[in-house]
């Protein structure tokens, strides 16, 4: 009798057991699941891109980089805008996601076909008969955002980061084996169109049956009403952001030609993976969470520090660190075809270290329902990009990646004072960050020094010894300079003990 009941005790605890793992998983911090949602979307972009730009070269990816800032354009104010004026309606029903649906859906059916006819007139001004091709294939893309808009405002507005996590990671996987596979044919650009829309209509799938609404067409006009101040202002806003990442892809193809926008590209791709795995998930969380506390109080202004501080402590050290390695990643990774950007895309990274501000800004602000003056200040970002694109590209590539890159240092004491006037919160809210910037310029100091080149294994073994010892340089810094900061990002990455 008792191997019998011994057999199914283990059996159950076993289960307890599983349960609990299961349990644990599922109430980790959604800054967590955000986070592994963004390393492992950036991961996989880094072993798909590694795939590719062999098979591909820098043309393919120039001419499909020119194509997606139009493209680009219209996907993300359709979403971005749906979603952010659902996320901030006090109470949502499904009056809100109808009507939402239904004036989404029409305008990214209008932006798709404005795509489509004006495709010719485009590549004509780029001199180039495939961007008009590749437009006119990527055309739906706008209604297929507009589509995705509901679901993930549901989720993002339950904090349902796992979900999210897993329509991101798993649209990605499936579009990234569609690229491989039309890539090995041959396919050249197209190989990335096909990744691209494959991934979109994955991630549309996917959205909508994690989310526990009914997909819904109707009118409902004091439900726009509603929302549509939220989401014209986001437009905006969304619209001169894309300026600010896209505008010099425009004039880079058009001063230079494709193969400097894919040099260009990929000197971004990098920029994009640091801010999509350091800043985003802490800002994104950053925002819902700051609704909780009242605009203005001291609770306010403190869950800000705490957002800007984490978020420094992790990205400086990416930005500066990846700044000084670009060089010997670049001779172990690419082919000669790519070795003339090297030096723009160290300047296109250093760019971004600013960012870790702009981001906390934007957070607050929507947090603190101020679009109007989270517009303002994109507009200001949108404007001053497009004019120094504009000014420098006839200087070359170089130059206008010199000129990107110190902008935004120029341009962050104003927006700190738009800010501190829209909000109240005092300029010391962001002295915590001078710490991790300090530590993370040694760091870049010290990786920076030369040593020989190497290639093959010793190439890579060589360079995970400098990640290591850049590593250690800087959290040594942090805890001899900066001990409180450091003590104080641990729980709230972690654990999630605030």
């Amino acid at each position: 009798m008792s191997e019998p009941f011994s057999g199914v005790a283990a059996h159950s605890l076993h289960t307890r057991v599983a349960w609990r793992r299961t349990r644990r998983l599922s109430v980790l911090p959604p800054v967590v699941w955000l986070t592994a949602e963004r390393v492992t979307q950036q991961a996989l972009s880094i072993a798909l891109f590694a795939v590719l730009v062999p098979i591909l070269g820098p043309r393919p990816y120039g001419v499909f980089a020119i194509v997606m800032v139009f493209v680009g354009f219209c996907e993300i104010i359709l979403l971005d805008g749906t979603v952010e004026a659902l996320v901030t309606v006090d109470k949502l029903d499904h009056k809100h996601t109808t009507a939402c649906n239904l004036a989404s859906c029409m305008l990214g059916l209008v932006l798709g076909l404005t795509l489509f006819a004006t495709g010719p007139l485009i590549a004509w001004a780029m001199r180039d008969d495939d961007i008009r091709n590749v437009i006119w294939a990527l055309a739906p893309m706008p209604l297929l955002s507009s589509l995705s808009a509901v679901p993930v405002a549901v989720l993002r507005r339950g904090l349902k980061y796992r979900q999210l996590a897993v329509r991101a990671i798993s649209g990605l996987a499936i579009g990234g084996v569609f690229g491989i596979a039309f890539a090995l044919a041959g396919a050249g650009v197209w190989a990335l169109v096909v990744q691209v829309l494959a991934q979109r209509i994955a991630e549309l799938v996917i959205a909508w049956i994690g989310v526990p609404v009914r997909f819904g067409l109707a009118w409902s006009a004091p439900h726009f009403r509603e929302l549509r101040p939220v989401a014209l202002n986001v437009f905006t806003a969304r619209m001169m952001n894309l300026v600010t990442g896209q505008m010099p892809r425009l004039v880079l193809g058009y001063a230079l030609g494709a193969t400097d926008v894919g040099l260009f590209a990929l000197g971004n791709r990098f920029l994009e993976i640091i801010i999509h795995t350091t800043i985003v998930p802490r800002a994104a969380v950053g925002r819902i969470e700051l609704r909780g506390e009242a605009f203005g109080s001291a609770e306010f202004r403190r869950e800000f520090a705490n957002m800007a501080r984490n978020a420094s402590i992790l990205a400086f050290p990416f930005f500066l660190g990846t700044t000084a390695l670009l060089p010997e990643l670049f001779h172990l990774w690419l082919s000669q075809d790519w070795q003339a950007g090297i030096v723009p895309a160290q300047l296109i990274v250093l760019s971004g270290a600013p960012m870790v501000f702009f981001y906390s800004f934007d957070a607050a602000l929507l947090a603190g329902n101020l679009s109007s003056v989270f517009r303002r200040a994109s507009t200001i970002q949108g404007v001053t990009v497009a004019l120094t694109a504009l000014c420098a590209a006839p200087f070359g590539l170089t130059v206008t990646c010199l000129a990107l890159a110190i902008r935004p240092w120029v341009l962050l004491p104003i927006i700190a004072v738009i800010f501190h006037r829209a909000t109240g919160i005092p300029y010391r809210a962001l002295l915590p960050s001078v710490h991790p910037l300090i530590g993370a310029v040694v760091m870049a100091i010290v990786l920076s020094i030369p040593i020989a080149p190497q290639t093959g294994a010793d190439g890579a073994i060589a360079l995970g010894l400098e990640v290591s010892a850049g590593v250690l340089i800087y959290f040594s810094y942090l805890y001899c300079f900066a001990r409180n900061e450091l003590r104080a990002l641990l729980p709230a990455n972690v654990g999630g003990v605030r």
